[in-house]
């Protein structure tokens, strides 16, 4: 019988460890740089490891952004 692995993304939203990503599905989290810096939201999705995590952020008002890993903080 042949083993399926779950991709990264998969682990990810079952809410497992994913090396190098910082960031869990609803973390909330504030944008530090770029053309939306200070903007506030929640991690909606992990959409990219490469050339580093990115993430899909939900901000009210704004809707979704699309965001690196380097550019955001958690806040508390």
């Amino acid at each position: 019988m042949r083993r399926v692995t779950r991709g990264a993304g998969d682990r990810w939203l079952a809410g497992d460890a994913v090396p190098g990503v910082s960031f869990a599905l609803h973390d909330a989290v504030r944008v530090t740089g770029g053309e939306h810096d200070g903007a506030r939201g929640t991690i909606a999705l992990l959409i990219a490891l490469s050339p580093e995590p990115s993430y899909l952020v939900a901000v009210a008002g704004r809707g979704d952004l699309r965001v690196r890993q380097r550019q955001l903080r958690a806040d508390d």
